[in-house]
């Protein structure tokens, strides 16, 4: 106790050892389960020891230090792998005579084993907090290499090795298809490696193909795994504005072929139905999207024009915080213009400010990402924030190998469906909460705007600068937000409410409860895992009746050697943390500068 009073190491806690060696006659399953009883043991009592036989029938064990006379054997019962213990001195008690506490030694999958319940409740678990916790329950020093060893290995035991996981697939993407008739789950080799994985899950589809806008984005992701390869999604808006995954693929890397496969699968499963993309300008995509879907169908992230474009203003000797906001300013009223003269308007004060950045507007393809250019109903939908919440909602998964990635996302999937359906009783409206907050907006904003009717159904609307002409038959407004969101604008709910109307009749029906329960209407049934197939030391894979698979070799590339960088790359535009000085406590600077 006076030694864990001066390192400040906790004292001896035996229910630390999940199976602790009680004594004499005490019996473990087999001598694997006895030398992991003996490893924690040894980490609580903090001595080393050393095996002076060792084997599945014997097991003889004495302490590391000279002239202690502690030792412990382990022998096998009769011809089982059962192994009962015969302890010759107490190992709490061997410490009595001889000083033996020290440094225990580690062991690589000993370690891994004490922090697998751990990583199994926390997968966040950082290597850090491990080197801590060794320090304080065991009084033993890791370095961050052990630690981070030890949470890979605790990995492997969870999930499985990773290899192992490729050579499963075959069967996986099988009972996929058994399991929910109508699921596309196909992946090709090269050689006999692994090369590409598309699954599209029946339950997706048909929620897709009935009820949703046909709004697609896509995006790309790298993976973490020991395997380098790159996971893609196609995403969708349910009826109020929430995630709905399409499909994803792995793919050995983001390049033209593997895009192009990945869009050929994507456009079979729509059955001819137009949709627009909506993506960033990676060179794969312009490609592939064109060649499939059409130029004119392909609208390109505007969050990502904006950074290309501040980009620009930085290189190009405009200094200054308040220019580039300027100038940002500027590009926002360019892009988000709905009619053609507010885009001329937009264009020349561009020019004005500086004809450099008009210009590399119209180098970069306004009509593709400018709402008043682009040719297709896109329903307001500017960016890929969508496709990047889906690379957010599986941050943690992308570690896992691709069978456990597979499996995750089909329960967080059904675990999404289900909130997103359960959502829908809380619902005050015939719309979701998110577009009835649209059209509270529109509504506050009609309430002073003058109206004159006209015959047919045609109102005149004073928006405090020009009027406008709104169509109540055809739904249609001269300031086209109305047509491209779906949603009346503040001019079409003036109108709406002067003829005592109720202005939710006139939401599109994509936004409504019944399309929301359309889509979230299919069943999606899980796929039980207490007949999986094993894989052989052989290599094959069998399952519990003999069956055997088809086999499925790991890629060719790996990963480069050291910890891979789990922190992606933030936007320029993103919120970050304010910083504050803990000299004058003032924010934006730190002490140092």
């Amino acid at each position: 106790m006076s030694r864990c009073a001066e390192t400040e190491v906790m004292p001896h806690d035996l229910s630390l050892c999940p199976q602790p060696i009680i004594g004499s006659g005490h019996s473990f399953p087999n001598a694997d389960e006895f030398r992991n009883a003996l490893y924690t043991m040894s980490l609580v009592g903090r001595f080393q020891y050393k095996f002076k036989k060792n084997s599945p029938k014997r097991i003889s064990v004495c302490c590391l230090v000279d002239g202690c006379p502690w030792r412990i054997t382990a022998n096998s019962v009769g011809t089982t792998k059962i192994l009962k213990v015969n302890i010759f001195i107490d190992v709490h008690n061997h410490c009595a005579d001889v000083e033996c506490s020290s440094q225990p030694s580690m062991r690589g999958r000993r370690g891994a084993r004490i922090i697998e319940q751990v990583i199994r409740a926390t997968p966040e678990y950082l290597p850090r907090q491990i080197c801590k916790d060794f320090r304080s329950r065991y009084g033993v020093s890791l370095s961050y290499k052990q630690a981070w060893t030890y949470k890979e290995m605790a990995k492997e035991r969870i999930y499985g090795f990773p290899e192992n996981s490729y050579m499963l697939l075959p069967w996986l993407c099988q009972r996929l298809v058994d399991i929910n008739p109508g699921t596309i789950a196909e992946y090709s080799r090269q050689d006999g490696h692994f090369w590409q994985l598309f699954i599209a899950h029946s339950f997706s589809i048909q929620g897709f193909l009935m009820s949703c806008r046909p709004v697609i984005a896509i995006d790309s992701t790298h993976l973490s795994g020991p395997y380098r390869g790159s996971l893609f999604s196609a995403t969708a808006y349910d009826a109020d504005d929430g995630m709905f995954p399409i499909a994803f693929g792995v793919v050995s890397s983001e390049n033209y072929e593997d895009w192009l496969w990945f869009l050929q699968k994507l456009k079979g499963i729509l059955q001819d139905k137009e949709v627009v993309i909506i993506s960033d300008r990676h060179q794969a995509i312009l490609r592939s999207v064109s060649q499939l879907f059409g130029v004119e169908n392909h609208a390109y992230c505007y969050r990502h024009v904006k950074e290309n474009f501040s980009s620009y203003v930085t290189k190009h000797s405009m200094k200054g915080k308040k220019c580039k906001m300027d100038a940002l300013l500027l590009l926002d009223n360019v892009a988000y213009a709905r009619l053609d003269n507010d885009y001329v308007v937009a264009m020349e004060k561009l020019k004005t400010y500086n004809s450099d950045l008009a210009k590399w507007v119209e180098e970069n393809s306004p009509q593709h990402w400018a709402m008043s250019k682009f040719a297709k109903k896109r329903w307001d939908k500017m960016t890929t924030n969508l496709a990047e919440s889906f690379n957010a909602w599986l941050k943690e998964e992308r570690h896992y190998t691709i069978f456990n990635l597979v499996m995750t996302h089909m329960d967080k999937f059904a675990h999404l469906a289900c909130a997103h359906m359960g959502s829908t009783e809380n619902w005050k409206a015939a719309v979701g909460p998110k577009t009835e907050e649209k059209l509270l907006e529109n509504i506050i904003k009609s309430g002073s705007l003058p109206v004159y009717p006209y015959v047919g159904g045609v109102f005149k609307v004073f928006n405090m600068k020009v009027y406008v002409d709104v169509n109540l038959r055809e739904r249609t407004c001269t300031c086209k937000a109305w047509q491209m969101a779906g949603i009346p604008c503040e001019h079409a709910c003036a109108a709406i409410r002067q003829m005592k109307q109720d202005v939710y009749e006139y939401v599109d029906s994509y936004f409504k409860l019944p399309m929301q329960q359309l889509i979230y209407s299919g069943h999606f049934n899980s796929i039980p895992n207490h007949n999986m197939p094993i894989v052989d030391a052989d290599g094959c894979v069998r399952d519990a009746q003999g069956c055997l698979y088809p086999s499925l070799k790991p890629p060719c590339s790996k990963r480069p050697l050291g910890r891979p960088r789990h922190r992606r790359i933030e936007s320029q535009f993103s919120s970050k943390r304010l910083i504050f000085c803990s000299r004058c406590q003032v924010a934006g600077h730190n002490r140092a500068s």
